[in-house]
Parts: structure tokens; C-alpha cells; sequence
């Protein structure tokens, strides 16, 4: 429901923003981002690049809701348990993409410079059952912040985010689900329209 309530968002044209008298402003961004474990038993490092469609509202309550597509591509070890309760580790890697929704409050702002908290979500297909004992497809989720400097005399920004990573298929919260976590840097580039 969120992620179509998002995509529809994204089809509303910006003259209606601007004939309302609201403060949205229309942006892309771009950015890259490294994932890497805070588990050894979930061994598995992932790189994940962004293209995000969103409305940045400047004044009163200043939020980015948009949405986009991620890119993604993991590769590591995990650790199982069999059905004897057994630990056995499974090497894998795969490529995903999908669709994904961002929410980002701007809670400091000092001339050029922002800080904002942001949530990243969504689902993505893999190009194989992963991790191992997975299934085809899994959920996303990412919490953070990113530290973004305005370009003076630019429609430009650049950022730098750090954040944590989710990935799960939802099997549930047992030893033998097969998620994994991590925790990473990225960079991005924003272009205001």
C-alpha cells in the first residue's frame, strides 16, 4: 500500500504543488552505497545504488517523501542451521533490483550545510534464492542519516549518509531465517528541479 501510494504520488504534476501555494520542490538523486556485516555468522557484504524520485517540502516541517529504484548486489557467507540444528555455511551471491520509497526529515539546517534522518524500504528480486535457504525475493529496510552540503549558486547537492541495513525475506524471527545485517557509507548527488 505505502509503495503505491508513493508511485502515485510521483504522477502528480508540479504545477498542482505550485497552484496550491505549497513549498514542495521536485528533485532527483542519485547515490551509492556500501553495506558492510555486523554478524560473522551473517557474513555478507552488499553494494546498492539508488535512483530516487522525491519533493523536498523547504519550510515548516521540512520532509522528502519520493521513490525510485535500488540496485543491489551481495556476496559472503551465512551461516545455518540444518535440520539436525547443525551449523553449516553456505557461500552465495546475488544481483537484485526493485522498487523502493524514502522518507527524510531535515532536522538541522547551518548555511550550506543539512542534517537528515531518513528511512529507506522496499522489495527487491533477486537473480537467485537468497541468501542461502531464502527465497527469490526479499524485503529492504534502512535507517540513517545523511550530512548534505547545498552547491552555492547551484541546483546541486552532495551528500553523505550513513545507515543500517536489513535484508529478510520474512520466514520469521527463528534461528533459520535467512536475513542478514549490515551498516555503511554512501555518497549522493541531488539535483533540484
Amino acid at each position: 500500500m505505502k509503495l503505491l501510494i508513493t508511485f502515485s504520488l510521483l504522477l502528480i504534476p508540479k504545477t498542482i504543488y505550485a497552484q496550491s501555494g505549497t513549498d514542495l520542490i521536485p528533485k532527483w538523486e542519485v547515490g551509492i552505497e556500501y553495506y558492510s556485516p555486523t554478524s560473522l555468522s551473517r557474513d555478507i557484504q552488499t553494494i546498492s545504488m539508488n535512483f530516487l524520485y522525491g519533493w523536498e517540502r523547504t519550510r515548516k516541517f521540512p520532509l522528502t517523501l519520493g521513490g525510485g529504484i535500488t540496485l543491489t548486489h551481495a556476496w559472503g557467507s551465512i551461516i545455518q542451521l540444518d535440520d539436525n540444528l547443525n551449523d553449516v555455511e553456505f557461500e552465495n551471491s546475488a544481483s537484485g533490483i526493485g522498487p523502493i520509497f524514502c522518507l527524510k526529515y531535515e532536522l538541522l539546517r547551518f548555511q550550506n550545510w543539512s542534517v537528515a534522518p531518513d528511512f529507506l524500504g522496499g522489495v527487491l528480486l533477486y537473480s537467485e534464492k537468497f541468501p542461502a535457504g531464502g527465497d527469490i525475493y526479499n524485503f529492504m529496510w534502512r535507517l540513517g542519516g545523511m550530512l548534505t552540503y547545498k552547491v552555492p549558486e547551484s541546483s546541486t547537492s552532495l551528500g553523505i549518509s550513513y545507515r543500517w541495513m536489513h535484508v529478510s525475506n520474512g520466514q520469521g524471527l527463528t534461528p533459520k531465517n535467512p536475513s542478514y545485517e549490515g551498516a555503511g557509507v554512501g555518497f549522493s548527488f541531488i539535483k533540484y528541479l
